[in-house]
C-alpha cells in the first residue's frame, strides 16, 4: 500500500494492447467519496482510497486499478496508454446505471 503523498498511477482498464488510463497523481489517504461517486451502481459508503491527479481532477480507489507510479509502469510495459478523462467516466457510468443512452467510453 502506498504511503500518503507517493506517486500512484490510475488505470481504468486495459487490455493487451493498450491501458485507459485516468492518470498519474498523489496518494492522498482513505475518504468516503461524495455521494455522486458510484461503485457498481450505488454509492460508496466506505472510505476508499483518494487519489490527486495532476489535471487537479480526484478518482477513488473503487473507480480504478491504482498503485505506486513504479509499479504500475511496470503493469503497463510496452503496452499503448489511452488517457481517459474521469469526469466524463463519471457521466457515462450515471447514465448506463440509470438505464438511460451511453456515451462510448473514450
Amino acid at each position: 500500500m502506498p504511503k500518503v503523498g507517493e506517486r500512484v498511477g490510475a488505470i481504468m482498464s486495459a487490455d493487451k494492447d493498450e491501458v485507459r488510463m485516468f492518470g498519474w497523481g498523489v496518494y492522498r489517504g482513505d475518504e468516503v467519496p461524495p455521494k455522486d461517486i458510484l461503485f457498481m451502481g450505488l454509492p460508496m459508503a466506505r472510505a476508499n482510497p483518494k487519489i490527486e491527479l495532476e489535471d487537479g481532477k480526484t478518482v477513488f480507489g473503487c473507480e480504478s486499478w491504482w498503485g505506486p507510479e513504479d509499479a504500475v509502469k511496470k503493469a503497463i510495459g510496452k503496452r499503448k496508454i489511452v488517457m481517459v478523462d474521469i469526469d466524463a467516466e463519471r457521466k457515462r457510468a450515471k447514465q448506463a446505471s440509470a438505464g438511460g443512452e451511453q456515451e462510448p467510453a473514450q
